[in-house]
């Protein structure tokens, strides 16, 4: 393929080109973030240099009014959480009504498969969580008992804010859902490092690894991974006569 050839291949298949960087960006970058924690993780100020400074500095700017909205976005029984349940029970209702069989299936393979990974790498990397404040918004530090690398709740939140952009995207209403889904992913993420749940790098890689697995399970279930197999197969037509 010359030069002329590729722009035209890249011009055209643009968004495949764009969706291919994105998976394996996020699964080179994930992979990178936990080889360097892997050594340190039984050591709480081991990590990243961002992590305790970012931490420290969301200690010491604590409010009432944002503790309070931490704590709702962090509470997986809390108001905030039962409406996003509500919402994906009558998303899932919505597209088995409308007979989109394909779009379900991924929906529960992307937050599914999500957190089904989310618990392999917990207990993989068995990272302690951050243990470096006598208090929390103005109480004792909660002792979680499972690991703290990656983040369940970043990455379960931004699993759903991806399916549901995606699965709208047909829709008028795809950047409405785009932009309250990563509003509500942002504000989870920002709620656990608040209340000192996780380090920095605990979301970071949370949010990398459900990219990468979301945008996976995209290609193999959408009309790119058909894109994908035509580019391919000149390629491996050349080779197989060089």
């Amino acid at each position: 393929m010359n030069l002329h050839s590729a722009f035209l291949s890249l011009r055209r298949h643009r968004l495949l080109w764009l969706l291919l960087a994105v998976i394996v960006g996020s699964w080179g970058l994930f992979a990178e973030v936990a080889h360097e924690l892997r050594e340190d993780r039984l050591q709480p100020d081991h990590g990243f240099p961002f992590d305790r400074p970012l931490l420290d500095f969301l200690h010491q700017h604590e409010g009432d009014g944002r503790c309070l909205l931490a704590s709702q976005l962090s509470a997986l029984d809390g108001p905030v959480w039962l409406a996003v349940y509500a919402l994906g029970a009558l998303g899932v209702w919505q597209l088995m009504r409308q007979r989109r069989y394909r779009a379900l299936g991924f929906s529960v393979g992307a937050v599914g498969g999500t957190m089904a990974l989310n618990l392999l790498a917990k207990y993989h990397f068995d990272r302690l969580r951050p243990d470096f404040y006598h208090q929390v918004c103005s109480a004792p530090p909660l002792q979680l008992p499972d690991p703290s690398f990656p983040s369940g709740h970043a990455m379960a939140s931004l699993a759903l804010a991806c399916t549901l952009g995606i699965v709208c995207w047909p829709t008028r209403w795809r950047w409405v859902a785009w932009g309250a889904g990563l509003l509500f992913a942002l504000g989870v993420a920002w709620s656990r490092l608040y209340l000192a749940a996780h380090y920095p790098s605990d979301v970071l890689a949370g949010w990398l690894a459900t990219g990468a697995w979301v945008g996976t399970l995209y290609l193999v279930s959408s009309r790119y991974l058909g894109q994908l197999r035509r580019l391919w197969q000149p390629v491996r037509g050349k080779r197989s006569y060089s």
